[in-house]
This record gives C-alpha cells, structure tokens and sequence, in this order.
C-alpha cells in the first residue's frame, strides 16, 4: 500500500499527465505537467493543497479542459487509499484559476485549489 504523501502523488499523477511536487519538478520536465503542493495532516484535520496545472500553447482550451475534467472527477468528493486509510478530496472556492506568466507569453497555468482530510 501507500503513505499518505504517496497518496498525495497518486491522485495527482490520474489525470493522464505527469505530476511533480512542486519543489522537485526536474530541470527537462516537458510540459504539459501538473505540479502540486505536498502537504500532509493528522486525521481528520483538513489541510488546504494547491496543484497547478502547465501547458504551452496560445490558447486556454486544453489547459482549461483539463480543469474541467479534474473538477468533474473530484466532483462532491473522491478518495485515494493510503496504507492506515484514505485521503477525501474536495473542491475548494474558487476551485481553478487562470494565471499568467510573466516571463512566456505561451504558457497556460491554471490554479486548482482543493481540501483534502486524510480519514
């Protein structure tokens, strides 16, 4: 099975794209990826965690669709199992926002913010 941090990698890593800690995203990462914040808590503590989801292109349709498919699998709730039980994430408000780059005009980031409560 799996701890609680690699339950954290697990649910990222299910979207079809790689996903990185965001403070270990190696030097050649080509994108698209999603980075994501690591964070863990007690039991039935909620903790507040951040992705980012990076794609390179003039346009918001791919980058936004897969907000959209993320926000449609997290839904009212969705679990990941770790060894002692599993993580449950929600949506948190606002859930996904645009952001701009300051130094390429050609990358797409979108913010997803959501709560998970290891239980």
């Amino acid at each position: 099975m799996a701890d609680k941090w690699t339950a954290l990698n697990t649910f990222w890593n299910s979207f079809g794209l790689v996903a990185y800690d965001e403070n270990t995203v190696p030097d050649n990462a080509e994108l698209p990826y999603i980075t994501y914040s690591a964070t863990v808590s007690d039991l039935d503590e909620p903790v507040y965690l951040t992705a980012s989801i990076w794609y390179e292109s003039s346009s918001w349709t791919e980058v936004s669709q897969k907000a959209d498919a993320i926000g449609d699998h997290i839904g009212g709730g969705v679990g990941t199992p770790y060894d002692t039980g599993r993580l449950w994430i929600t949506k948190a408000v606002p859930f996904a926002q645009r952001m701009a780059d300051e130094t390429n005009t050609q990358i797409r980031r979108i913010v997803l913010q959501v709560t998970g409560e290891y239980q």
